[in-house]
């Protein structure tokens, strides 16, 4: 309790360009919390992206001082960044769409629907499907485009769609082996001690129990909660 109360009195009282920064980061919060609200009044249209860019501009505007001509962010401390990261994430961004423009995740599901598979089976791939998707797609995304595909697999094989939609949604959350596959995973790799073929290695071992995990959980324990199977 001391040391976090020394820690706090060692930062001192708020400074005129600390608040300026809270300000501008409250406003975009606001924003994206409201752009709905804001986009159904019809003047103008925002996006996550729009207000991401008008809240790093706004940083680079406002200045850090009263009559001072030095911005709260200068270009100099943007060097700082993790530009390898940002890039991995955008790329990774890039290839999600690419996959969903391409349908190759709904033709996927289809093919499935044609063989005739034991329920155990089912589980284990679609939750290694859904956990190696989402080491290049966003865990949103992965769940709006695969949860019909797999709602209509269950459906064919005469399941309760929950029985398949579990394993899926959990799955997407385990990934793993890739810097972009989660946001932890990005913090830990942009630290500089982990190298990629590192992270590549371990991560896909950790993938494999995690889909081993899930399976055998949604198997043993679905079926009895939803009596079906």
């Amino acid at each position: 309790k001391k040391l976090i109360a020394n820690e706090i009195n060692s930062l001192g009282k708020i400074t005129p360009a600390e608040k300026r920064v809270l300000l501008i980061f409250l406003s975009t919060a606001f924003l994206w919390i409201t752009k709905d609200l804001i986009n159904s009044v019809g003047f103008i249209k925002l996006d996550d992206s729009i207000i991401a860019i008008m809240g790093a501009v706004a940083l680079f505007v406002f200045p850090a001082k009263k009559d001072s001509r030095e911005g709260l962010l200068e270009w100099k401390d943007t060097k700082n960044m993790a530009w390898g990261i940002l890039l991995l994430f955008g790329g990774g961004i890039a290839l999600a769409s690419g996959l969903e423009k391409a349908g190759l995740i709904e033709q996927l599901g289809q093919w499935f629907a044609h063989f005739s598979f034991s329920l155990f089976t089912l589980i284990f791939m679609v939750t290694f499907i859904s956990l190696f998707i989402s080491e290049v797609m966003s865990n949103v995304a992965q769940v709006i485009v695969f949860a019909p595909v797999v709602s209509s697999l269950a459906e064919a094989s005469n399941l309760h769609p929950l029985l398949l939609g579990i394993p899926m949604a959990l799955g997407a959350s385990c990934a793993s082996m890739l810097p972009m596959g989660t946001p932890p995973n990005a913090i830990a790799f942009s630290s500089g001690h982990i190298k990629l073929n590192q992270m590549t290695r371990v991560g896909f071992i950790m993938n494999i129990i995690s889909v081993l995990l899930i399976t055998l959980f949604c198997w043993l324990l679905l079926p009895l909660v939803f009596k079906a199977g």
